[in-house]
């Protein structure tokens, strides 16, 4: 009985269990980063369906497109917050924890800025939204991307605090990896509907 309880509390054992967990639990983000697909998925299709039943063009005539500049400045901020990303996960692999609150502080900054300039757009988008389907599908899914944009500064929020309390480590990290899977996934996510509203 002794012995059994000992193997039970062996550090191998115990790192087995630990792997297992995460690997549980990267298997979940995975699952649900794949509804949220689905999800953005729709909103393409009913974007591509709108444009392909537009008898007068896309956009319709008298609807002038928002400027590109923001979404450009955007897709730089994007790119930016997910390199930073990188290094976190990098960081925290190496059990760096300075680094990772610098890190992950400087995504969730980015993508505080990534939320400022798309607010700043939404103004420009407030009469667009309200005269026509081009524009109310523009806005549509600009306002469901910021919203997962949100989630992500809010998920980095949570990093930062349980890393400044201790609880983040190379050997409990999933939620800095299922945090960086689901911002990937964000930055993903905005490539293509910068490609979609801004380039097609």
């Amino acid at each position: 009985m002794a012995r059994t309880a000992s193997l039970s509390e062996h550090p191998a054992t115990r790192r087995d269990a630990t792997g297992q967990k995460n690997k549980g639990g990267l298997i979940g983000v995975m699952l649900f980063i794949a509804s949220e697909s689905m999800f953005f998925l729709g909103l393409f299709l009913a974007w591509f369906y709108l444009r392909a039943m537009s008898t007068g063009g896309w956009p319709p005539p008298g609807v002038t497109p928002p400027p590109a500049l923001p979404a450009y400045l955007n897709t730089a901020v994007a790119l930016l917050s997910s390199a930073a990303m990188v290094c976190a996960e990098r960081a925290i692999a190496r059990d760096a924890q300075r680094s990772l609150l610098i890190w992950i502080s400087i995504a969730g900054a980015l993508g505080i800025v990534f939320m400022a300039i798309q607010s700043v757009e939404f103004t420009v988008l407030a009469n667009l939204a309200q005269g026509s389907a081009y524009g109310s599908a523009f806005t549509f899914l600009l306002v469901f991307h910021t919203l997962r944009v949100f989630a992500g500064v809010v998920l980095m929020g949570v990093v930062l605090i349980r890393a400044l309390l201790g609880q983040v480590s190379r050997r409990r990290r999933l939620l800095v990896q299922a945090t960086a899977a689901y911002w990937y996934f964000i930055t993903g996510v905005w490539l293509v509907i910068f490609a979609v509203l801004y380039l097609s």
